[in-house]
C-alpha cells in the first residue's frame, strides 16, 4: 500500500462535544495531532493468515457483514454474509477451515448477522423478505427455521442482548418498503418465534449496541451518537446525543468499564474516534486512529482492552485500548492488495473473545482466518 499506515492522534486536553437532545448536533472541538507513528508499508504487522476461502468456495461473488460463534463443545464457526445468503465455516482448526454450507437468502450486498443462544438471526436489505433464523444447534447441519417478516420487510443490521433476551433490528422498512424505524424484539420465551416489544422511529438507525439500560444507536443519516434509555424497551427514550466528526456516525463500542466509547464515521479519511463518556451529558474526543490518510475504518468491536477494526482496503486492524486516551497500534492483516481508498475490502472484523483468533469478511476475498502472534 502506498500510503503510511497506523496514523494514531491524541489530545489531553479536549472541549466539551456535544450534549443534549437538539436537533443540531454541535461540532466537536477537533483532536490535535501528538506523535504519527507508523509501520512499513508491508502486508502484515504482527498478525499472520492462517487460511482464506474465496467467493466462489463460498458460493457468492460478494462479502459483507460477519460474526461468529462458539458452539457449546467449544468448535468455533464463521458466519460470513454474502449477496447470496449465509455462509457457515468451522474454523475450530483455523489453518484447515471447513466450510458447512449456505444458507441462501436472495440476493443483496447488505446481509449482517448476531446470534442469541443457539441461534443467527441474519438481516438483509433485499425485500420483501425478513429476518432470517437459523439454528446452529448442530452446526455441521445448520437449518433455517424461519423468515421472521411480522413487522418489517428488510432490515440493515442487528443487535443482541444477550442478557435480556432483545434483539433491536436497526434500518427497517415496512410490507409498503416505508422506513420503520428500529424494531425491538423479544428472543423469549421461544427464540424461534420472536416478539416485538417496541420500536423507535425518531431517526434512522443505522447500527446499535446496548450495555445496562443504554442504548448506544448510530444515526448515521443525521450524523451523531444517540444514547437511549431501553430500561422499558416498550418505550425507548433519548437521554443524550452527541456529533461524531465525519457527520456519519457508522457504529460504535464501549470499552470494558463503559467510561469510553469508540465510533466510526464512513467517509474517506474519517478515523476511528474514542470518547470519553463519563459525563455523557458533555463527551469529551480523546483519540483518533486512522491506517491511511484517505482510508475509511469501518466496524468496530472490542475484546477486553484490544480492539480490532475492518478498516476496508486496509484489512483490519488491532488495537490496545488499555488506555483508550492513547491506542497503541498493536497489528494488521491487509486482506484487500489493490491500493486506494474506496468500498471495498474488509467489511467485518470479529475476534473471538479471549482468543487470538479472528476472523475477516471481505467484500472482493471471501473470508480471511487470521491469528494475532504477540510479539
Amino acid at each position: 500500500m502506498s500510503a503510511p499506515r497506523g496514523l494514531l492522534l491524541a489530545s489531553a486536553a479536549l472541549a466539551t462535544a456535544c450534549g443534549g437532545t437538539s436537533s443540531s448536533p454541535v461540532q466537536p472541538t477537533p483532536v490535535s495531532a501528538s506523535s504519527a507513528p507508523s509501520s512499513a508499508t508491508t502486508k502484515a504487522l504482527n498478525m499472520r493468515l492462517e487460511a482464506q476461502l474465496d467467493l466462489a468456495t463460498l458460493g457468492a461473488t460478494a462479502g459483507s457483514g460477519n460474526w461468529g460463534y462458539t458452539a457449546p463443545d467449544g468448535r468455533r464457526f464463521a458466519l460470513t454474509g454474502l449477496n447470496t445468503g449465509l455462509s457457515i465455516v468451522d474454523v475450530t482448526n483455523p489453518a484447515s477451515p471447513r466450510n458447512v454450507g449456505l444458507i441462501p437468502g436472495p440476493a443483496s450486498s447488505w446481509r449482517e448477522v448476531k446470534t442469541y443462544r443457539q441461534y443467527a438471526y441474519v438481516t438483509t436489505e433485499a425485500r420483501p423478505y425478513g429476518l432470517d433464523i437459523i439454528d446452529l444447534g448442530v452446526p455441521d447441519r445448520p437449518v433455517k427455521v424461519r423468515t421472521w417478516d411480522t413487522t418489517l420487510s428488510s432490515a440493515h443490521s442487528i443487535w443482541i442482548d444477550q442478557d435480556n433476551g432483545l434483539a433491536f433490528v436497526n434500518g427497517t422498512r415496512n410490507a409498503a418498503g416505508q422506513p420503520n424505524g428500529m424494531r425491538i424484539l423479544a428472543l423469549e420465551p421461544d427464540p424461534t418465534n420472536p416478539r416485538e416489544v417496541g420500536s423507535f422511529s425518531t431517526y434512522y438507525s443505522h447500527d446499535s449496541y446496548r450495555r445496562g439500560n443504554v442504548l448506544y444507536l448510530s444515526a448515521i443519516n443525521d450524523g451523531f451518537e444517540a444514547l437511549l434509555d431501553v430500561t422499558d424497551p416498550r418505550n425507548p427514550s433519548e437521554l443524550t446525543r452527541f456529533a461524531t466528526g465525519g457527520r456519519f456516525t457508522h457504529n460504535a463500542w464501549l470499552t470494558g468499564d463503559s467510561r469510553y466509547i469508540f465510533t466510526t464515521d464512513e467517509r474517506p479519511g474519517r478515523p476511528l474516534e474514542g470518547w470519553d463518556i463519563a459525563n455523557p451529558m458533555a463527551p469529551r474526543k480523546v483519540s483518533e486512529y486512522i491506517a491511511n490518510p484517505a482510508g475509511i475504518p469501518h466496524n468496530v468491536m472490542i475484546d477486553g482492552t484490544r480492539l480490532v477494526v475492518s478498516h476496508y482496503t486496509e484489512g483490519v486492524h488491532m488495537l490496545d485500548v488499555s488506555n483508550p486516551e492513547r491506542p497503541q497500534l498493536l497489528g494488521f492483516y491487509d486482506t484487500y492488495d489493490a491500493p486506494g481508498s474506496g468500498f471495498f475490502g474488509a467489511w467485518g472484523a470479529y475476534i473471538f473473545p479471549g482468543s487470538d483468533l479472528i476472523i475477516v469478511s471481505d467484500i472482493n476475498g471471501g473470508l480471511f482466518v487470521v491469528r494475532y502472534v504477540r510479539p
